[in-house]
């Protein structure tokens, strides 16, 4: 069981998204620590430190997910563009969700970055589910 478990591709959404929010959670913590990293280190704008931060976690995600979490059926070149195409739509959703927190709801940066990679985990695993491994 244990072996099915952690070594064999999944089968069903539920065991899909299950290894995915792992995944996923592994790279949010690559993304938040990256984001406060250059936040607090660098005092750059909440915005480009989200950018660096959602990119390392994105490289770190898409390693994963290809060896672990899904299998995809698509040429090498088109996975990588719909992946890039899912990012930058998961990118847009972080920053706008970071600027309703932030700037308009006086949140506290890390947290709304926290609240930002909650959100977009839906979308990321959404996408990725439909178009990238189907």
């Amino acid at each position: 069981m244990i072996r099915r478990l952690l070594l064999d591709r999944p089968t069903g959404a539920h065991m899909q998204f299950a290894r995915y929010f792992f995944v996923g959670g592994s790279a949010a913590v690559v993304d938040l620590v990256t984001y406060t990293v250059i936040l607090k280190m660098f005092g750059l704008h909440y915005v480009a430190c989200a950018f660096i931060g959602y990119m390392a976690g994105l490289a770190w995600n898409h390693v994963l997910c290809g060896y672990w979490g899904f299998e995809s059926k698509h040429k090498k070149m088109k996975e990588i563009l719909m992946v890039i195409f899912i990012a930058i739509g998961g990118l847009l959703w972080t920053w706008l969700i970071l600027y309703l927190l932030i700037d308009l709801m006086s949140f506290d940066e890390i947290g709304a970055k926290m609240v930002s990679q909650i959100l977009v985990l839906f979308w990321n695993f959404s996408m990725r589910k439909i178009f990238v491994f189907a």
